[in-house]
């Protein structure tokens, strides 16, 4: 049995790289678990997970707080991660993930950041996401 995280992290990647709407904003293959070195925006990184227990009475839970980061190098690059994070936003927002040997029971967006790279110049957008998931 792996981690709450773990499985969340690797299926909420899935569907970003499949979700349309952001694909047609990043092209393909711009969605990473890790992300290359020399890679260039506009992508996507999945980022921090942390995770915390929420057990209830007769129920083993943990709370994940999950952020996934958006970049974008343009003559309007805060303009166009506002765009990504919210195309991150809508694919992931009360998605029905369905986890291999755990439950997800909520998928939440509970905002984003966007600002300016201390480059100033790569827009950056901070996505975060909270969800609970249960453990049989």
């Amino acid at each position: 049995m792996s981690a709450p995280s773990h499985e969340l992290v690797g299926l909420a990647t899935a569907r970003l790289r499949t979700y349309a709407p952001l694909t047609a904003l990043i092209g393909a293959n711009r969605v990473f678990l890790r992300v290359p070195d020399e890679e260039r925006p506009p992508y996507v990184a999945m980022g921090e997970a942390v995770t915390r227990r929420s057990d209830v009475t007769c129920r083993r839970s943990t709370t994940v707080d999950l952020t996934v980061h958006a970049y974008s190098i343009s003559s309007n690059s805060l303009q166009d991660v506002r765009a990504i994070a919210d195309a991150v936003a809508t694919a992931l927002h009360d998605y029905p993930l369905a986890l291999p040997t755990k439950r997800l029971v909520t998928l939440e967006h509970h905002g984003e950041r966007v600002f300016y790279d201390v480059d100033g110049i790569t827009g950056h957008a901070v996505v975060d996401f909270a969800a609970i998931i249960e453990t049989p």
